[in-house]
């Protein structure tokens, strides 16, 4: 590859990190808890960006590159996380999107065993969905990007958006049906 196009992809790259790495390392932080180094997986995700500049297709759309591929590496640390022997400390509790499980007074066991079960099927529904519904479902009800910051960053239409969130929370309330209980609990919080 010439050194010109490499420069100016790494110019990009640059240019990306400034302004899109703050906000992915709230995303990433939000997902992962207290458990996991945010800032370890960032650069980590930034450094397989650099050398999938230095590859011979290129990237077409970065910042959604950048979102997908932390996904893929937080979906990598759940995963890990389920091999380890499963506790009900309030560490454990705080693990999570949008931190499902936290909150200022320490449950009973039954209510805290019923909450990480909850927890565990969110994360498995999460999973389970088509990568377009669960990055559009992420960006919206988590990250709370408009439908139009979440087409542009996905490079999507914003009725292509809108359909596929509206897919993911009907799929999500499906799955999810056996928890309702927790969640609304949670809701009312």
């Amino acid at each position: 590859m010439p050194n010109a196009v490499l420069k100016g992809r790494m110019t990009d790259l640059e240019k990306t990190y400034r302004d899109e790495s703050p906000r992915l390392l709230n995303w990433i932080k939000r997902r992962l808890g207290v458990d996991e180094d945010p800032e370890d997986l960032l650069q980590d995700i930034f450094t397989r960006a650099a050398d999938a500049l230095d590859a011979a297709r290129p990237v077409e759309n970065l910042v959604s590159w950048l979102y997908t591929s932390a996904h893929n590496a937080v979906v990598d640390v759940w995963r890990e996380r389920e091999k380890r022997p499963a506790t009900l400390d309030a560490e454990a509790l705080e693990i999570g999107p949008e931190n499902l499980l936290n909150e200022s007074v320490s449950p009973g066991p039954h209510e805290a065993f019923r909450r990480a079960q909850a927890l565990d099927a969110l994360e498995d529904a999460l999973d389970d969905l088509p990568d377009g519904q669960r990055d559009v479902f992420l960006l919206q009800a988590v990250d709370g990007y408009t439908f139009r910051e979440t087409a542009e960053l996905l490079d999507i239409s914003i009725n292509t958006a809108m359909s596929r969130k509206r897919y993911a929370v009907a799929r999500l309330r499906e799955r999810l049906g056996d928890y309702k209980d927790v969640l609304e609990r949670q809701e009312k919080k």
